[in-house]
């Protein structure tokens, strides 16, 4: 059986989950939404686990999510998997926060952005890609943001998960949904940024969501983890359209 693995930090002023997911047989792993310190953070995470970095994945394009991405993916030399719909923000971060001055980016957060084009690769609705042994279903889920994706793992057996660097569980089936801001426990993503919709937040969690089975486990890109089910029975959006039918 493989020795895989699902390690989970919260990084920077926004607390961001950065999710490393791999296989400790094969040495390697994908680096789900790097965001603020994880430049420092990851390469720190990678030696203790023993493993290298075969790729980042990007569930979208606000800052929070990708703030080291470019450093990362310089440092380790490895591809950026991203949806074409949020090239606007890879071009200029401070377009998510709304009509912000030039230069906002270093004034505001001393960030000095970077973006490698050269090293994103595109990642299309209905794509299959296959990280560090690891396969993950691609789903666009545009209304947090236009580019919008969701990484769902399946078949990862019963992978330990480790969050935050101190609490330990087991994945509960063998589904994992890395939902970035699409759904949270007990909450969805906003959708009051520029070029957010709510018409579309509802379609994406309709889709993307409802018809996982109950045992889905949702590691999100803020706050803890939760399942399919739960969410189905407690969130209140989710419930909504349980309603709707």
């Amino acid at each position: 059986m493989p020795d895989r693995f699902v390690v989970g930090v919260p990084l920077g002023r926004w607390q961001t989950n950065c999710w490393l997911i791999g296989d400790h047989d094969r040495g390697s792993c994908a680096v789900i939404d790097p965001g603020e310190g994880g430049a420092e953070a990851v390469p720190v995470l990678l030696a203790r686990l023993g493993v290298a970095c075969e790729a980042i994945l990007v569930t979208h394009g606000h800052l929070d999510h990708f703030w080291s991405v470019p450093a990362l993916a310089d440092a380790l030399d490895v591809p950026i998997h991203a949806h074409p719909g949020d090239r606007w923000l890879w071009e200029n971060p401070v377009a998510g926060f709304g009509n912000v001055p030039e230069g906002a980016l270093e004034q505001m957060f001393g960030l000095r952005w970077t973006n490698p084009v050269d090293r994103l690769v595109d990642v299309a609705d209905g794509d299959r890609i296959e990280v560090a042994g690891i396969s993950y279903a691609v789903q666009h889920n545009p209304g947090h943001t236009p580019g919008h994706v969701t990484f769902l793992g399946a078949g990862l057996g019963r992978v330990p998960v480790e969050f935050a660097m101190g609490s330990h569980h087991q994945v509960p089936g063998d589904g994992v949904l890395f939902s970035g801001d699409l759904v949270f426990e007990g909450s969805i993503g906003r959708t009051d940024f520029p070029n957010g919709s709510m018409d579309q937040m509802w379609a994406s969690l309709e889709r993307t969501v409802l018809p996982l089975q109950d045992d889905t486990l949702i590691l999100s890109g803020h706050g803890p983890d939760t399942t399919v089910g739960r969410e189905r029975r407690a969130n209140p959006f989710l419930a909504q359209l349980v309603r709707r039918g």
